[in-house]
């Protein structure tokens, strides 16, 4: 299987949402194992462009399966010997299932992982960071960023590190490709996962997205076709 692809797959926020749906109701596979796929395809990236995402990596990650996803990619690149930092936007019990369980195993592990309820932290991982994996949120987002994760993507955006988004750069309407407040991530590179969204396609999305890649869910090739819900 194939990590990423140069001939992706394009699709809507809805149908991308009804692909992973079948994938769950119809195919049985859990939620976590598409997680996990994901995951590990990306850290696959990052390793095969290590030139570009330099060690430390320092991932932000959200409350929802967006942080879930980088949550696992920290867990990955840790397992390969790459050195990450990871902050968790918390608190753990408003998290997702799928991200406090992969919040849980990395503190069962012993990884140093930061929860953080302000951000404040931000500012010491990135002076000594190398990259950074953008994990704050995925398609599911319909309204403007407010303080603190406005505050971490302006942050992000003036480090001048290479940064990877999961999915999506944190901000951006999957659809229009435009951000929905003022604001988005501006990703180096965007691991867009299981289907390109169609809105990174759109020339708007050009100064948010950087080079796209596709990701593999790890599903059956029969289904890689849009599914509308």
């Amino acid at each position: 299987m194939l990590a990423y692809s140069a001939n992706p797959l394009v699709v809507s926020v809805s149908e991308m949402r009804a692909l992973e749906a079948w994938a769950v109701e119809t195919l049985g596979l859990p939620s976590l194992v598409l997680m996990e796929n994901a995951a590990r395809n990306i850290a696959q990236v990052l390793m095969d462009r290590a030139h570009t995402f330099c060690a430390p990596v320092v991932i932000f990650a959200g409350r929802g399966n967006n942080g879930g996803d980088g949550l696992a990619i920290a867990r990955q690149l840790d397992g390969a010997g790459v050195p990450t930092r990871t902050i968790l936007m918390g608190p753990l019990e408003r998290c997702s299932p799928e991200c406090q369980i992969q919040a849980r195993a990395l503190l069962a592990a012993g990884y140093p992982l930061v929860v953080s309820a302000d951000g404040f932290e931000i500012g010491p991982e990135l002076a000594s960071a190398g990259s950074i994996v953008d994990a704050l949120f995925g398609i599911g987002l319909t309204r403007p960023l407010e303080a603190p994760y406005s505050t971490i993507i302006e942050s992000i955006n003036r480090s001048g590190l290479p940064v990877l988004a999961v999915d999506i750069p944190s901000g951006l309407d999957g659809d229009t490709g435009l951000p929905v407040g003022t604001t988005a991530v501006k990703a180096t590179l965007t691991a867009s996962i299981g289907g390109l969204k169609k809105g990174l396609v759109l020339p708007c999305a050009e100064i948010w997205t950087g080079e796209k890649v596709t990701i593999s869910l790890g599903l059956p090739k029969i289904r890689q076709t849009p599914v509308h819900s």
